[in-house]
């Protein structure tokens, strides 16, 4: 697996999506989190599913974890499911991640946000992890177009 698109190092908590659960469900396992802000995870069945942070969804994506593994080798794939030129490009104007970083939205696909280097900001893949999920659990039973205003608590 390509090491500049993926976290490979330790994460300070045991769960990164415990803010995802309420559509991974609690058996599924983590097997990568992307540097483009996405996790891929273990389902009981044995397949693979993408959750795709941007659009508060989760896709199957393989039948198996060595068959994702396989899909990761290919340059095509890669672009897909980790959004290389994106991470790569970030790179190029910004510098490498800083360990347990991510790239984070300026403004949420689901709120018309783009997946592109314009719209991307590293910060920490826990911090990442957890507003996407608890914002994408809020925002999930809206209708398309409705008027949303995020009012920011400490």
């Amino acid at each position: 697996m390509p090491s500049l698109l993926l976290i490979d190092e330790p994460l300070p908590i045991a769960d990164p999506l415990a803010e995802w659960r309420w559509t991974l469900g609690e058996s599924s396992k983590v097997i990568a989190l992307s540097r483009s802000g996405d996790a891929f995870v273990l389902q009981p069945d044995g397949s693979v599913s993408w959750l795709d942070t941007g659009a508060g969804e989760v896709s199957p994506v393989a039948p198996s974890r060595e068959e994702f593994g396989r899909m990761l080798e290919s340059p095509s794939n890669a672009t897909r499911l980790l959004l290389a030129p994106v991470v790569e490009e970030f790179v190029r104007l910004h510098g490498p991640f800083p360990a347990g970083t991510c790239l984070g939205f300026t403004q949420l696909p689901t709120l018309g946000g783009a997946y592109t280097v314009d719209n991307r900001y590293r910060l920490s893949a826990v911090e990442h992890f957890a507003v996407t999920g608890d914002l994408q659990r809020q925002l999930r039973d809206l209708p398309d177009g409705a008027k949303v205003r995020l009012r920011v608590v400490d």
